[in-house]
């Protein structure tokens, strides 16, 4: 935590602005603020693991600020702050400061400073469980609730998840009547829309609202259809149903819906489910028919819970389908496909997002036992922070595992080698892939400082040819995502542009006239990427480019396979066919 201080004598500054440390000058007022501006609102970048906790615990409180559209559920910093009172020694003022204690603290002392939900949230503020619920059961599938207050914002209220094959199946009048936490005020709002002649039978509206779901429960019948019938058999005033005004509720008070499709993104969404039915029924009706009317479809898969997937099955029409399991990000689901090829395909990965849920805590064990020395987080720094660098190794060791994995899995038994598999091998093939990456970021080191002229403005345009070369080549997540066989060549083509900046220093324009070699192909790589192209002619092309640029400014230290202006040119020329 640092401050500035100011020194004068009698009355003349001497120093106005200097920076100190201010723990050393008020450690009492250094740890108060500790605790309360970091601590209380995890707003730290450190190693302590009860921080992250904590940070789960205050999203879930959040949360359930959206879904009870209260604010001040929340305690305040002070009162969180609080929490932590005592149980840090008084010196602690500081993220180093605080991992160091960790590691000396016990198990009990740093379990006593997880949070739970009601250490967060003010007395009360937990409501009814199930006034907001996770999910809506359709049929023998449950579509998922989002929860969202930001007044004025297209997506405030409950927004229900719905996949393309279930849009016709979803119970439309069921969805009027929301979930039971907005419900009272839905109903509230409905009796307020009443003409004033009408209006005013029903005084106040909150009441009547309190009474009636009370007494009715949520089904699939429309809301006001019931809510007419409910205030005729109390006051025995007759309502029409059609004298409700919906159009004048507020938006968070009518269900919204986001329309995915079978990978999980979003097709469309509005509050209007009579209108995406009319856009999307069609395709809606062939994925039901596609893909629901296989027995074995399943929602919400986080496990391998079941004993075998077919390789294919008949639906009730009699057409072939062909089951697989569909990553959805944070889930898979279980699926079937009109396409046996396309189903291998979708099925394989969702095999590796299943074997990522299952291998949670092995991933998180080899980033934190990665023997990352300090001066290669320094070397990436530029690039991400040192848990960035220790996340993509082990991502792309784990692409390197798979690489040797059959996918295709189809019974519990041959699941469970497959787990255990990728699990006996992640750390090594982490280990590994440091290896690759140490002598890489030794060589970014190197080139660094050569990266910038000597005199500003000089060679601008090699320069900037060297930032467009190095920025592609260390794109973000490029030691996740490149696989071994490319790593290995970092290196040498850092190197290479290495001792290319070291001539480009004295021989800008000889420099100059080499790039011109190489921009026709380097531009052609660009264009086509930017098209959308992802074929395996362009990735040839593509580190082709490498190797000739190695060739063209840096041939003693030689290229990793043959490459001239001939071959160059047939490259470019396939991308174009």
């Amino acid at each position: 935590m640092q401050a500035f201080e100011q020194v004068s004598l009698y009355g003349l500054i001497l120093v106005e602005r200097r920076a100190v440390t201010f723990a050393k000058q008020d450690p009492a007022l250094a740890h108060a603020i500790f605790l309360r501006e970091a601590l209380a609102r995890c707003d730290i970048d450190g190693r302590a693991d009860f921080v992250r906790a904590n940070a789960r615990v205050l999203d879930d409180a959040r949360e359930i600020e959206a879904q009870q559209r209260r604010e001040g559920l929340l305690k305040s910093d002070e009162d969180l702050a609080g929490f932590f009172a005592g149980k840090l020694p008084e010196e602690i003022a500081s993220s180093a400061a605080l991992d160091a204690w960790c590691k000396r603290a016990s198990a009990a002392e740093r379990a006593a400073l997880r949070w739970s939900l009601r250490d967060v949230l003010e007395p009360g503020a937990h409501g009814d469980t199930g006034a907001f619920p996770e999910a809506m059961e359709v049929g023998n599938q449950r579509l998922a609730f989002d929860y969202r207050f930001i007044p004025g914002d297209e997506a405030d209220g409950v927004t229900l998840r719905v996949p393309l094959p279930l849009l016709n199946a979803v119970p439309a009048a069921r969805c009027e009547w929301l979930v039971p936490g907005l419900l009272q005020d839905k109903v509230a709002a409905l009796i307020r829309s009443l003409p004033k002649a009408q209006r005013r039978n029903f005084v106040p509206a909150p009441e009547f609202a309190r009474a009636f779901i009370e007494a009715e429960a949520p089904r699939d019948e429309p809301l006001a259809t019931m809510l007419a019938t409910f205030l005729k058999r109390i006051t025995g005033i007759d309502v029409d149903a059609a004298a409700f005004d919906a159009d004048a509720l507020s938006p968070h008070l009518k269900m919204r819906f986001d329309l995915r499709d079978e990978r999980g993104h979003s097709l469309a969404q509005g509050r209007d489910l009579a209108a995406l039915r009319e856009r999307f029924g069609s395709r809606a009706r062939e994925a039901f028919s596609h893909h629901a009317d296989a027995a074995v479809t399943r929602e919400d898969v986080r496990d391998w819970d079941f004993d075998s997937i077919p390789d294919a099955t008949r639906a009730r029409d009699g057409m072939a389908a062909y089951p697989a399991l569909v990553d959805l990000g944070e889930v898979v689901a279980l699926r079937v496909f009109e396409n046996a090829d396309e189903a291998m395909a979708v099925h394989r990965a969702g095999v590796e997002r299943l074997l990522r849920i299952a291998l949670a805590a092995e991933f998180k064990r080899a980033q934190k036992q990665l023997p990352l020395k300090p001066k290669l987080a320094v070397a990436f720094a530029p690039h991400g922070r040192a848990d960035t660098l220790r996340e993509d190794i082990v991502e792309g060791a784990f692409a390197d595992v798979l690489r040797e994995q059959e996918l295709n899995v189809r019974d519990r038994t041959a699941w469970n080698a497959l787990r255990d598999a990728v699990s006996r091998a992640l750390f090594g093939a982490a280990m590994e892939r440091l290896k690759l990456a140490e002598p890489m970021l030794a060589a970014l080191a190197e080139l660094q400082p050569w990266m910038r002229p000597t005199i500003k403005g000089q060679a601008k345009a090699s320069y900037a040819d060297l930032a467009s070369q190095i920025d592609a080549l260390l794109a973000p997540g490029f030691l996740r995502e490149l696989p071994r066989t490319r790593l290995e060549h970092l290196p040498r083509y850092l190197k290479a542009m290495r001792l290319r900046a070291e001539k480009l220093r004295s021989d800008p324009a000889r420099d100059h006239a080499r790039m011109q070699q190489v921009l026709p192909y380097w531009r052609a790589v660009l264009d086509a990427r930017a098209s959308g192209d992802d074929s395996e002619a362009l990735d040839l092309l593509r580190w082709l480019v490498e190797e000739w640029r190695v060739s063209v400014f840096a041939q003693e230290l030689k290229t990793a396979e043959p490459v001239s202006g001939k071959r160059m040119a047939q490259a470019l020329s396939a991308i174009k066919q």
